[in-house]
C-alpha cells in the first residue's frame, strides 16, 4: 500500500460533519486551520513575544501510561514556554477515534496527536519494527533508537514528510503480556484461539502458531471478550487495568517477547514550521528530555501503580512468566523470519530502504542497551507471587 499524498486543509465541512457537537464545534474551529493559532501575546503567555495554541487529539486513556506521557510532554512545554506555546487539552477521543487521531492531524483538524500507530500502519513503517518479537527487552533505547532514525536518517524523515507529520515521540506501550481464561504456558495454546493483539509482526507470528486474529481496538476489546468474540489478549500491563480485562481474563503471563508495540506523538508539520524561531528551539529542547528519559520515567510510574491494581484484584489468579525453555521454542521458531517479514512490509508500505532503517533501528538498541532502566512489568511478575 502505498502513502498518500500530503494533505492540506479544506475548510471545516469534514470535521463538523463528524463531530456533530456544537460545544465541540467551538474546538474544531479553533484548531482546524493545521497552522498555528497565533497571537503577539495574550492570555497565558508572557506578552513578550508570539503565542500559540494547539488542540490536542488522543487514544490515550486517563490514567494510563501513555497518557502519564503525553502529559509531562504537554506540561513541560508549557512550563518551558512560560505558556507561549498551550495545549487546548481535548478528552480521549472526544473529536477524533483513536484509530482517526494521525489524519486529524495530517489534515489539521488538530496540530498535535497522540495514537496507537498500528492503528494506521500504512504512515508509520518506520516504527513498527518494535513489532519483531524478541528483539528488544528495554523500552529506554526503542524509545531513543526510533527518536535518533527520525532526526538524523533521511528514509525514515522522508515518511513523516510524505505524511504531513513532525515526529515527536515513539514509545513501547509496556512489555507483552497474554491473558485467557486458563493459564498459558505455551505457543500451542494459540492454536484456535480468537486473539486480539496490537503490532503487524507480532500478530503475524501468533497466526502462524495457529491463533485467529481479531481485529478490534483497545477501547473495544473489553465488550469483545464479554461476548466471546476474544478469548485471548495480547497486550501490556494497561489492558487488564485500565481497560478492565482482569475482570474477565484471571490468567496473565510474560512469554519473553519483550517490547511489542507504540504509542506515538506526532505534530502537524505545517504549525511545526510555523513556529517562531525561539519558540521551535524550546519545543525542541523538551522533545529531547521526553526521549533521553522523561517520558519512559513517566510511564514507569504510572505502570509501577498498575501492577498493584493486579495484585489487588481478587479475579487475577496468576500473573507470572514462561519457562525459559518454552520462551526459547517460540523464539527458535520464528528464527529470522519476523526481521524478514518486517523488512517486506515495510518496503510495501512505502519505506525506503527497509533493511538498513532495521539495521540502524538495532545499531541504536545496542548502543542505548547499558542505559538505566528498570521495567515495571518485569518487577510486577516477579513480585506477584508474594502478593
Amino acid at each position: 500500500m502505498m502513502f498518500s499524498t500530503r494533505q492540506h486543509p479544506r475548510g471545516l465541512g469534514r470535521a463538523a460533519g463528524s463531530i456533530g457537537l456544537i460545544a465541540v464545534a467551538g474546538l474544531v474551529l479553533a484548531g482546524c486551520s493545521g497552522i498555528n493559532n497565533a497571537s503577539p501575546g495574550g492570555e497565558g503567555g508572557d506578552g513578550g513575544g508570539e503565542t500559540v495554541t494547539w488542540t490536542l487529539v488522543t487514544g490515550a486513556q486517563a490514567d494510563t501510561p501513555n497518557a502519564a506521557v503525553q502529559n509531562w510532554f504537554l506540561d513541560r512545554v508549557e512550563e518551558v514556554t512560560e505558556g507561549r506555546i498551550n495545549f487546548e487539552r481535548t478528552a480521549t477521543e472526544a473529536l477524533c477515534k483513536a484509530p482517526e487521531v494521525a489524519d486529524c492531524v495530517r489534515d489539521g483538524r488538530a496540530q498535535i496527536g497522540v495514537t496507537v500507530p498500528d492503528y494506521t500502519p500504512q504512515y508509520f513503517p518506520s516504527t513498527s519494527m518494535v513489532s519483531i518479537p524478541f528483539l528488544s527487552q528495554n523500552a529506554q533505547a526503542t524509545m531513543q533508537s526510533i527518536y535518533d532514525l527520525h532526526r538524523d536518517y533521511d528514509p525514515a524523515k522522508a515518511i513523516m514528510e510524505r505524511n504531513g507529520l513532525h515526529h515527536v515521540a515513539t514509545w513501547p506501550v509496556g512489555r507483552f503480556l497474554l491473558g485467557g481464561h486458563e493459564p498459558i504456558t505455551n505457543v500451542s495454546q494459540f492454536q484456535g484461539a480468537q486473539v486480539r493483539v496490537s503490532g503487524p509482526i507480532i500478530q503475524q507470528a501468533v497466526g502462524d502458531a495457529g491463533g485467529n486474529i481479531v481485529a478490534v481496538t483497545a477501547p473495544e476489546t473489553y465488550e469483545a471478550v464479554e461476548r466471546g468474540v476474544v478469548s485471548m489478549i495480547g497486550g501490556a500491563i494497561d489492558f487488564p487495568v485500565n481497560y478492565g480485562l482482569m475482570e474477565l481474563l484471571p490468567d496473565w503471563t510474560d512469554p519473553g517477547v519483550g517490547q511489542y508495540s507504540t504509542f506515538g506523538m506526532w505534530v502537524n508539520a505545517d504549525a511545526y514550521d510555523s513556529l517562531p524561531d525561539d519558540l521551535r528551539e524550546q519545543f525542541d529542547q523538551v522533545t529531547d528530555e521526553l526521549n533521553t528519559g522523561a517520558g519512559i520515567a513517566a510511564f514507569n510510574e504510572v505502570a509501577a501503580g498498575q501492577c498493584q491494581q493486579m495484585k489487588d484484584a481478587p479475579t487475577v489468579k496468576s500473573l507470572n512468566a514462561w519457562e525459559e525453555q518454552d520462551t526459547q521454542a517460540w523464539k527458535d521458531a520464528l528464527g529470522d523470519t519476523g526481521k524478514e517479514m518486517w523488512i517486506d512490509l515495510a518496503t510495501e508500505q512505502g519505506l525506503d530502504d527497509a533493511e538498513g532503517v532495521l539495521d540502524q533501528y538495532i545499531d541504536g538498541l545496542e548502543t542505548y542497551d547499558d542505559v538505566a532502566y528498570d521495567d515495571a512489568t518485569a518487577a510486577c511478575v516477579a513480585s506477584f507471587e508474594d502478593r
